[in-house]
């Protein structure tokens, strides 16, 4: 056998060693996320209006703030029951005054909440934003006349 035949075993290794880390290095290394904005075409629509009017106030505008960011669990027994009711929910936008003290929140409905599922997760919201008297009002059209209503 010529020794040269001798390095093409060696080289299907080292090879095939490559391949190999390449496929961890990229395992570990696979991050698949990508910038989207923040809000929808329509609640983009519905944010702009929003700002204007809350600007009028004095108040502060957040878009899709944690429910758990907004609601304090007072059960310590059983917190993490409760917490987890609310961990992974938000709403569409808080109205706060120049302090950050919320003022109150804003469901932007659309027919997406005319599902059973939808009210019952409406519904579980409603009350529980009432239990921390932070009032919840939902709005389905993007009219200035009913956005500015929102305010009184």
């Amino acid at each position: 056998m010529k020794p040269e035949y001798l390095y093409i075993p060696a080289a299907a290794a080292v090879l095939i060693l490559a391949v190999v880390l390449l496929i961890i290095y990229r395992k570990h290394n696979y991050y698949p996320y990508a910038a989207k904005h923040i809000l929808t075409k329509r609640e983009y629509r519905f944010y702009q209006i929003l700002k204007e009017i809350a600007d009028e106030y004095g108040c502060i505008v957040c878009p899709k703030v944690g429910v758990k960011d907004l609601l304090a669990v007072t059960d310590k027994k059983n917190y993490m029951k409760y917490f987890h009711k609310i961990a992974q929910k938000h709403v569409d936008f808080v109205i706060c005054d120049q302090d950050l003290y919320v003022l109150f929140a804003i469901e932007l409905d659309d027919s997406s909440h005319e599902t059973r599922e939808a009210k019952i997760r409406d519904h579980f919201k409603d009350k529980a934003f009432a239990a921390a008297r932070i009032p919840l009002r939902r709005i389905r059209d993007i009219d200035a006349r009913e956005i500015r209503k929102l305010f009184s």
